[in-house]
């Protein structure tokens, strides 16, 4: 009496064998891209609060001018993040910040953010009286290869995922 397996057996298992691992890394390798969308929806929203906080609390740069009565968050198409005093006269889809805050790249390789801010514009601006975002809401869409994450900015300055 043989006590060992067949040939068919062996082949039967290994194929198994493969199949599951192969599975595995697909699985696995949508989990790392669920989690870089994750982290830069974090990292946004983070960075969000931050700026509404400066405009609340009026903690502007010394060389500031009087004149400030907003803080601007500009996000390019490169996912470059950029927040900023801005002055009165900026309105409309004037996207300049007079005195910067902080400039920071928010999108790992593989990960594409769109910025909607207030009426197409492509900023959007907090209140130094209260937060409030100027001119109306604004959207974020954060794009990975198999997800999609929104961040909403309500005319309260309210900053959630959607």
């Amino acid at each position: 009496m043989n006590k060992g397996f067949t040939l068919i057996e062996l082949l039967v298992a290994i194929t198994i064998g493969m199949l599951v691992v192969g599975f595995g890394s697909v699985s696995l390798n949508n989990f790392y891209e669920n989690q870089k969308v994750d982290v830069v929806k974090q990292e946004l929203m983070s960075n969000l609060r931050l700026a509404r906080s400066y405009a609340i609390t009026n903690q502007f740069p010394p060389e500031s001018s009087a004149d400030t009565d907003r803080v601007g968050v500009l996000i390019d198409e490169d996912g470059l993040m950029t927040v900023g005093t801005q002055t009165t006269g900026n309105t409309g889809n004037d996207t300049t910040v007079k005195y910067i805050f902080f400039s920071k790249d928010v999108t790992p390789k593989g990960v594409g953010v769109t910025f909607y801010g207030p009426g197409g514009t492509k900023i959007i601006r907090f209140s130094v009286t209260d937060g409030r975002s100027i001119g109306g809401t604004a959207s974020i869409i954060i794009n990975g290869v198999n997800t999609t994450k929104n961040i909403k900015i309500d005319e309260s300055g309210l900053i959630y995922e959607k």
